[in-house]
């Protein structure tokens, strides 16, 4: 799972580092609230979980949105 999440953010940036659990969708990777919108509505057609604003304040890095996504799907 984390994989696919991660070829879905290579979709809206390039990052300069690799992309690992622990790194910060937002202030890391410089996604802005467009590119969380459109990411949120990806991560929506492959997995099947809603994610809003709110979702995205708690799981600020890969790895915890990872986690919320497997234990909502």
């Amino acid at each position: 799972m984390l994989e696919k999440i991660v070829d879905i953010i290579l979709n809206y940036v390039e990052p300069d580092d690799e992309i690992t659990p622990d790194t910060r969708i937002k202030s890391e990777l410089g996604m802005s609230s467009f590119d969380l919108v459109c990411f949120g509505d990806d991560l929506y057609d492959e997995f099947g979980v809603k994610i809003g604003a709110d979702d995205f304040r708690r799981c600020d890095t890969v790895g915890k949105l990872a986690a919320y996504i497997g234990a909502n799907c």
